[in-house]
């Protein structure tokens, strides 16, 4: 029996279960919301209840996470058995086959305009639009990988659901307003006449009757150059810096542990994997017709999370293990870069959906299908990456071992 003041395995229990416990807080308090809601016609009934399903499944995660966590806190030999996550070449076809008719009969639901019905169905169907490829994701960035221990490899998935998220969006935070109040000084210091055109602007706002007319006004600073450049230098810089060091943080923490820079691969797309999930189930939320939109464009989203967060987790293990810290450098940069062009390309296809609104009907038809098309094939690029970066790694692993037992692995 091992000794049962396993610090680590003790910290991630109290953490992961103080976050199931708020987890299930909140699922429940959303729950009951969005039922009394469902009695109020202006009500979003079927967000609430999409997000209160989003916390409740993501505390059975945890549990299970924690179920791990516990065995280890008592000595048991079965938290240090190697964990083998089930992964077959079948669920290529089976995974985007299920989410694909959950998206379809989940966008019909949507468009038949009935509230009711958008509230029993479209909480079980975003899971099933969002969760299936997470799984495949990081399913193709580990097979045929070791990745340690049971109670570690759940450590580090609850931690990368719980830790890491509420680092990474404390810290965003504290940069934009940061950035908010750089702005309000250079208004008052050097453009005072800035301040009272924003108090004429807000004005204006409280008493526009419209939309249009909302965006009429807005138009001269959504289509001003200096504030595109900080509003896409801060989406697609700054969010991409802090998040590509913080993803993998629970790989930092058991970086010394890691056997090889493939199994920090591994344990790095599982990071990724936690975060995808935390993140695209709190944007699916969303129960009016644009959800289908909305969490089909997660799919994209969560190979970008997994496939980044992985090249982090083999810098990271080729740095500590192998001491190669160029590579930690490369992998970093490459991982912010891969980032940085998704955010701008999204946020720029965003931007210019709304051009006609504002007076630039251009970016709808000319900037949009580009940024789209660009996303899409990033997309397919990244799965591609991913999927040859494992069997690279693969071949690595079978190089390095003894040739009895490469023998006894290629034998059926």
């Amino acid at each position: 029996m091992q000794s049962k003041n396993h610090l680590p395995s003790l910290f991630a229990l109290i953490v992961l279960g103080v976050s199931m416990i708020l987890f299930i807080g909140i699922s429940a308090l959303l729950a009951l919301t969005s039922f009394v809601g469902l009695f109020d016609p202006a009500a979003e009934a079927a967000t609430g209840m999409i997000a209160a399903f989003a916390f409740g499944f993501m505390a059975i995660i945890l549990g299970v996470c924690i179920w791990f966590a516990v065995q280890k806190t008592r000595g048991q030999e079965s938290a240090d058995q190697p964990m083998k996550f089930p992964f077959a070449g079948w669920l290529w076809a089976v995974i985007p086959a299920v989410s694909f008719l959950s998206l379809f009969f989940g966008g019909l639901i949507t468009f038949a305009n009935l509230p009711w019905l958008n509230w029993l169905f479209l909480p079980i169907l975003t899971i099933l639009v969002i969760v299936p490829p997470i799984y495949l994701f990081f399913g193709a960035a580990s097979n045929g990988i070791e990745t340690g221990s049971r109670w570690r490899f759940f450590s580090i998935f609850g931690l990368s659901m719980t830790v890491s998220p509420l680092l990474m969006v404390t810290l965003e935070m504290i940069v934009l307003v940061f950035m908010i109040l750089a702005g309000a000084v250079y208004a008052v210091m050097v453009r005072p006449d800035l301040a009272a055109e924003i108090d004429t602007l807000n004005r204006a706002m409280e008493t526009a009757a419209t939309e249009q007319a909302v965006m009429n006004l807005l138009a001269p600073y959504l289509s001003n150059p200096v504030l595109i450049a900080l509003g896409f230098g801060y989406i697609a810089l700054i969010v991409p810096l802090i998040e590509e060091l913080l993803k993998p943080l629970a790989v930092w923490l058991f970086a010394k542990q890691i056997d090889s820079p493939a199994q920090g691969f591994a344990l790095g797309a599982l990071s990724g994997a936690g975060f995808a999930l935390i993140e695209s189930l709190n944007a699916g939320a969303d129960g009016t017709t644009n959800w289908a939109v909305i969490v089909g464009a997660r799919t994209g989203t969560s190979v970008l999370h997994v496939m980044t967060s992985a090249l982090m987790g083999w810098g990271i293990a080729s740095a500590f293990k192998e001491k190669r810290f160029g590579r930690l450098a490369a992998a970093y940069v490459s991982a912010v870069l891969i980032h940085g062009i998704w955010n701008a390309s999204a946020a720029g296809a965003g931007l210019s959906t709304i051009g006609e609104m504002i007076g630039k009907p251009e970016w709808l038809y000319t900037v949009a299908p580009a940024l789209l098309c660009g996303l899409v094939v990033m997309a397919i690029g990244i799965i591609a990456v991913l999927v040859a970066s494992n069997r690279k790694l693969q071949q690595q692993i079978i190089s390095t071992l003894p040739k009895d037992e490469v023998k006894v692995e290629s034998q059926p």
